[in-house]
């Protein structure tokens, strides 16, 4: 029981810690024009899925035990938020543009 208790504050602290990325995603919905909308729910959680896929791939070593786990979300969602959204925008800049010269 005492495992059980302890994973569930883990898993909170985690979800927690996914804030700051939530917070950019939410920042960029409602500044940017509607059709450089990203939901930002779906993209937070792409970005802490990319996070942990990143810190296996380059086998991080947490020091601080499973307890550090959420800092380690905290940091890199928040980079991979930082690097995705310029990408996705110039992507999704010329995708739009290249559907608008096919229409006219």
């Amino acid at each position: 029981m005492e495992i059980l208790i302890f994973a569930g504050i883990v898993v909170l602290l985690a979800c927690i810690s996914a804030g700051p990325c939530l917070l950019v995603w939410s920042l960029s919905a409602k500044w940017l024009p509607e059709k450089y909308y990203f939901p930002p729910i779906k993209m937070t959680f792409l970005c802490v899925v990319l996070s942990l896929v990143t810190a296996y791939a380059i086998n991080f070593e947490l020091e601080g035990g499973s307890i550090s786990i959420p800092m380690l979300i905290l940091f890199l969602s928040t980079i991979w938020s930082v690097v995705l959204l310029p990408i996705l925008l110039v992507f999704n800049f010329f995708a739009q543009d290249s559907c608008s010269k096919r229409n006219t």
